[in-house]
């Protein structure tokens, strides 16, 4: 009777029948991905790439014992675990050397420039919000992760992942008011 109802059997949940792809293609796949998530959470290119060829390196010793689910957000959780880990040992915040600095400083070049929003300015913008709002708008918005991946990447809570999200879209809104409100009081 207990069978008939199903309560005896062992197989309760249905199986996922995901075949796990081999590691070269999911890299080729999610390569730009990272590398673009790795730029907005180190905002500097040479610690990004480090990141990445870390992360890879991490990815490819656990790749037998991942389940295929997901490798996007994987990925990704390797390396915020892995950024988060090196950056308790350096201390906060990225260093910037005075050299790396390549913005004019003359207020006639801004003057100049017509107001336009371009990836300069809204990267300007994402960097200027906190950590934990960048990345929730750059994993949802930018690199089209579903919330239920972003949330899985983060470690966090769907909801929690929302509150960032809605915050740091907001914050990112407010940025750019204010760049573009600074240009007009600059013309």
């Amino acid at each position: 009777m207990f069978q008939v109802l199903g309560w005896g059997s062992h197989k309760s949940k249905v199986e996922a029948t995901t075949t796990k792809k081999p590691f070269e293609d999911v890299v080729k796949a999610e390569l730009s991905t990272l590398y673009r998530v790795a730029v907005r959470l180190c905002r500097n290119e040479t610690t990004a790439e480090d990141l990445v060829a870390q992360t890879l390196f991490l990815a490819a010793k656990g790749w037998q014992a991942f389940d295929g689910n997901y490798p996007r957000s994987w990925m990704i959780r390797i390396m915020r675990n892995e950024y988060a880990s090196a950056h308790r040992k350096v201390g906060s915040g990225p260093t910037v050397s005075i050299d790396e600095v390549s913005e004019p400083y003359d207020d006639l070049f801004w003057r100049e420039i017509d107001w336009n929003i371009s990836g300069t300015e809204i990267g300007r913008a994402l960097d200027a919000i906190p950590e934990e709002n960048r990345l929730a708008v750059v994993m949802c918005d930018m690199e089209s992760l579903t919330r239920d991946e972003a949330a899985d990447a983060l470690g966090v809570p769907v909801g929690t992942l929302n509150s960032r999200l809605h915050r740091g879209r907001n914050m990112l809104r407010a940025k750019l008011v204010a760049f573009h409100t600074e240009y007009q009081e600059a013309k």
